[in-house]
């Protein structure tokens, strides 16, 4: 049996594990700048800076509970974006590519990001996989992984 440092497996399902680090980070980042605002901004807009960053935290907090499972047996891939969303199936025959998108400002890598490019019909759909700030190589694992998974042809 083998063992994926980013999936948890139940029997024929393998579940991406979700960045709840990434997520509670950015929930926190939001609930320290509207403690911020309230204290000290005079503006008449605190209002909306209050609301966009409660907005911005709760999004954060929702994205833990979202899941992306792949099982082997049935070959299709279940995504799901909140606990309260429909869940999205794919087929393994609906993959198309993997895709390592990275944004640099000043030289400098600030954002990567793994996405499945999937066909569905006549329509291209992404799934974001994972996040990382300043190296691709986790992500590179990642794709490594649900290629392993998914008996896609190794490189």
């Amino acid at each position: 049996m083998q063992t994926f440092k980013y999936f948890k497996q139940e029997g024929n399902t393998y579940k991406l594990k979700v960045q709840k680090g990434l997520f509670y980070t950015i929930t926190f980042g939001c609930v320290a700048a509207i403690i911020a605002i309230s204290l000290y901004s005079t503006s008449r807009a605190t209002f909306l800076y209050v609301t966009f960053f409660a907005l911005i935290g709760l999004l954060g907090i929702l994205r833990t509970t979202g899941i992306i499972a792949f099982d082997q047996h049935n070959r299709e891939i279940q995504r799901k974006r909140f606990f309260f969303s429909t869940p999205v199936s794919y087929s393994f025959d609906d993959f198309d590519h993997f895709l390592i998108s990275k944004q640099k400002s000043y030289f400098i890598t600030v954002s990567i990001q793994a996405i499945m490019v999937m066909r569905k019909g006549n329509k291209i759909r992404h799934i974001l996989l994972a996040q990382t700030l300043f190296t691709a190589k986790p992500l590179q694992r990642l794709s490594d992984e649900i290629s392993t998974i998914m008996g896609l042809p190794q490189h």
